[in-house]
């Protein structure tokens, strides 16, 4: 590992969260350690003095369609980010095979989101079976069943089903569940992932709300006292004033806007509830002008087109709670977010002039300034790249490259340093110049300097402009360099077809209509390539590589849609 590369990156961090991160580790090597020397300690339950209230709160969101998890015949099937494993006879929690790169298919396992795909004995089965097998203070008990975020998960995933089915349990079943429930929301509070922050908090804070809603007791008022605090402090720094979630991903937006749903939803009334209102008005807005014709969110940065609920669900969930719901916009500036939107009846653009994420908090960040998405009639034509998986490798580097994505690269090299899995060195700063938007269009003229490291100091602008009429312009300028080579790449959509091609034009189709693209300077190729809409899923594809020249220099292309 580089030392000096690794200084790049904690200097970013906050000193608070890395002094949470140091406590949390000396906590969890004691405690190991503890329990390796009296095992028995394991097994006694810090459970706190709580009981069930009589109107318990109901689950928001509507049964899965497909159940992850199916009982066979001899064993168990369990498909988590389209990765099918099976278990004979009962499942094994802490197989070796599953202890891999994050450990992501794992904590699905333990998340129990799962859960309401199960009939009522093999729900009492399954849950029961992980109460006797699951401990804390094992070795590496913080990476899965007793990791904070699968915690948060889970107990709402329990208290939901418990309401759900509580007529048709039996007595001594419920009370072992609520007494496993009262002891990880005990040490949840206790381990909150303050170290993390993010979306990883709002889970933590969503947990609380929940436990404080479903038990009664002095236990259960802490919780409650704990969440309040943190809600007013997370919502001050992870949503921003364009109502969008700090870390840009269009994916984990949808997630924290489900949880703070919920969390609006179990909260005691009040300003601070009102507040939130406010708020999700805000975020609601954001889904809205975020989501594509197809009816499914953008790909920026980490996620998957079906990691979260979709838009149409959490907007009508949104609704039933709030009473009404927003239209999406013809166009849009989120300016603290940095996304730029125009939509009409035949095209819809998302163009990328903002930050890649948070100082603080770059895990899900990608090498996409200036990059765009772009449908037409309906159907996706230029895509992100999206994400295969987490685990550290070639795959989750790709994804997270700027070659991966539909901008600039010079000598194919990244706008930011990015390393491991979720680690980011040096960083790029965006700067807009001008931008303008009404019902004909949009124009964005921004910069960056993540080149500037390079011989040089290239900074690389990019001029972007759409009009209602379906015309694409861009301009790339590189100031400044030394000879680096230029490259702009644009992925294709899978169903996209490549109808004829030269060296300066080429038309596409995808359904009844033509998009053409056009270059005046440089040479324009597709080559194969992948898109990952989804953990776990990999589809070929085509890229266009426009080889433009060498920095510093000017380039132009356009694109042009029209019905067949």
């Amino acid at each position: 590992m580089s030392t000096a590369r690794l200084l790049r990156s904690v200097r970013h961090t906050p000193g608070p969260q890395l002094l949470h991160r140091l406590g949390l580790l000396l906590k969890r090597k004691t405690l190991v350690a503890l329990v390796s020397l009296l095992p028995a300690l394991a097994q006694r339950r810090a459970v706190p003095r709580v009981d069930a209230r009589a109107d318990l709160p109901m689950p928001l969101w509507p049964r899965a369609s497909q159940a992850s998890v199916v009982q066979r015949a001899e064993g168990w099937d369990a498909c988590f980010l389209n990765v099918r494993r099976y278990f004979p006879g009962q499942i094994d929690w802490h197989r070796k095979d599953l202890n891999t790169g994050t450990r992501l298919w794992k904590l699905n396992l333990h998340y129990f989101d799962w859960a309401e795909g199960l009939g009522d004995a093999q729900f009492i089965g399954l849950t029961q079976h992980w109460i006797d097998s699951n401990r804390p203070f094992g070795a590496g008990y913080w990476l899965d069943s007793w990791n904070s975020y699968a915690i948060s998960i889970r107990v709402v995933a329990w208290m939901g089903e418990l309401a759900r089915r509580r007529t048709g349990l039996p007595e001594v079943f419920i009370r072992a569940m609520e007494v496993s429930i009262a002891e990880q929301l005990q040490f949840l509070a206790y381990n909150l992932e303050l170290d993390i922050g993010g979306n990883h908090l709002i889970k933590n804070i969503k947990a609380l709300y929940w436990g404080a809603r479903y038990f009664d007791g002095p236990a259960a008022r802490q919780w409650a006292h704990i969440a309040n605090e943190l809600l007013d402090r997370e919502m001050q720094q992870q949503v921003l004033r364009d109502g969008f979630h700090f870390e840009l991903s269009p994916a984990y937006h949808c997630q924290v806007f489900a949880d703070l749903l919920d969390t609006w939803y179990v909260m005691s009334d009040g300003t601070q509830k009102s507040l939130l209102r406010q708020r999700l008005a805000d975020m609601a807005q954001a889904v809205a002008d975020m989501t594509h014709p197809d009816g499914k969110i953008s790909l920026f940065n980490d996620g998957g087109l079906n990691m979260a609920h979709v838009p149409e669900q959490l907007l009508d969930v949104y609704t039933s709670l709030i009473g009404y719901g927003p239209q999406a916009r013809r166009y849009a500036w989120l300016r603290d977010a940095g996304y730029h939107i125009f939509r009409t009846d035949e095209l819809f653009l998302i163009h990328d002039a903002g930050p890649v994420g948070p100082d603080g908090l770059p895990a899900h960040a990608h090498g996409d300034i200036f990059a765009f998405e772009l449908s037409v009639g309906g159907h996706r034509v230029f895509v992100d790249a999206g994400v295969f998986e987490y685990s550290a490798g070639e795959r989750r580097a790709r994804s997270r490259s700027s070659v991966m994505h539909n901008t600039l690269t010079l000598d194919d090299q990244d706008q930011c340093e990015f390393w491991s899995a979720f680690r980011m060195g040096r960083r790029a700063r965006v700067t807009v110049l001008e931008a303008s938007h009404d019902d004909q269009g949009i124009m964005v003229d921004a910069q960056h300097d993540g080149y500037s490291h390079m011989s040089g100091q290239p900074v690389h602008r990019r001029r972007i402009q759409v009009q209602s009429d379906g015309v694409l312009c861009i301009t790339d300028t590189v100031i400044g360099g030394q000879g680096q080579v230029a490259r702009s790449r644009l992925l294709l959509h899978p169903a996209v077809q490549i109808e004829s091609q030269g060296e300066t034009c080429l038309r596409l189709r995808v359904g009844d209509r033509l998009v053409l693209v056009e270059t005046t300077q440089g040479r324009l190729v597709a080559e194969p390539a992948v898109w990952w809409p989804d953990f776990g899923v990999e589809q070929a594809t085509l890229q266009l590589v426009i080889d433009l020249g060498v920095a510093p220099g000017a380039w132009s292309f356009q694109i042009r849609t029209q019905r067949s």
